[in-house]
């Protein structure tokens, strides 16, 4: 099966709802300025390759979930994670 740009999308949505974080990556201020979902998951796309990251704070840097690979290889890892969060929810246990 070939995974697109889409399916990882989808997946991060996904993730995204079960943690209880905003879909959007961030939006602008009322200022003009813009800030990040703090929390938030996103994709990291370079190289050629793809990761998951989570937004540390409001200007947009981001920590590494996942080490950079194929949308292939990322989408298992993702599948992974969610399997994680899932298990760790309806085992009650807070995230």
């Amino acid at each position: 099966m070939r995974i697109t740009r889409g399916d990882l999308k989808a997946l991060l949505e996904r993730i995204n709802r079960a943690t209880g974080h905003p879909v959007a990556a961030g939006g602008q201020e009322p200022d003009g300025k813009w800030s990040a979902s703090v929390g938030t998951y996103v994709l990291d796309w370079a190289y050629g390759g793809v990761r998951l990251c989570q937004l540390c704070n409001e200007s947009g840097g981001e920590r590494d979930i996942t080490q950079r690979s194929t949308k292939a290889e990322t989408y298992q890892r993702m599948h992974a994670f969610l399997a994680g969060i899932e298990a760790q929810t309806s085992q009650g246990a807070r995230i």
